[in-house]
């Protein structure tokens, strides 16, 4: 009974599925959301909802290693290996809304669809001891600082195989607080533009 009643819904769910022309149209996407800053990368998540056949709404959220600090190389003198050490070690843990515009939705016949999107929210900064060696223990005497985070950026949709999906787009964005952060650094304003990578699903 369990089983008939799972692929019972299974089929209702496929019979019931738009056959979408644009990621436009579609009622939603989960995705992974990769950004690259001038002032460091973030890995995170997020999830929007279609409100019109061309406007989406969302949530998101992702977690910042900034990396924007003077780097330097070190060398073991026994081993003659190599690496870069950061003078900077500040993360940013960001939540927040954004809604994405599309254009050109039923008008294109590729699988694509451009858009814009504003994003904001809150940011929490965590500034962690800035010895290049230390490591999970950088946290026990971390500060934290909390700030409001806004990001614009333009980019395009693909409709993939599978329902899968994926999103490219360039943007700028700002992370305000109303104190400096970072110990060495003394930053009110954490700003730059960004590349914008997102992979998922839609439904």
């Amino acid at each position: 009974m369990k089983r008939a009643l799972i692929i019972l819904f299974i089929a209702f769910q496929l019979l019931s599925a738009a056959s979408y022309t644009s990621m436009g149209q579609v009622k939603k996407i989960n995705s992974i959301d990769l950004r690259m800053t001038d002032y460091g990368s973030s890995l995170g998540g997020m999830m929007q909802w279609r409100l019109l056949d061309n406007l989406h709404v969302g949530i998101q959220a992702n977690w910042t290693f900034v990396s924007s600090g003077k780097e330097y190389t070190w060398t073991d003198p026994y081993t003659g290996y190599t690496m870069k050490l950061n003078t900077i070690h500040l993360d940013f843990v960001k939540a927040g809304l954004f809604v994405k515009k599309h254009f050109f939705t039923r008008q294109l016949a590729n699988t694509f669809a451009p858009f814009v999107s504003l994003q904001a929210g809150p940011v929490l900064a965590i500034d962690t001891d800035n010895d290049p060696w230390a490591n999970f223990s950088r946290y026990q005497d971390a500060g934290f600082y909390l700030g409001f985070y806004s990001h614009f950026h333009f980019g395009l949709d693909f409709m993939m195989e599978k329902r899968s999906s994926l999103t490219v787009a360039l943007g700028y964005e700002i992370n305000h607080f109303n104190r400096s952060v970072d110990e060495d650094f003394l930053k009110t304003s954490w700003n730059g533009a960004a590349i914008v990578m997102n992979y998922g699903k839609y439904f």
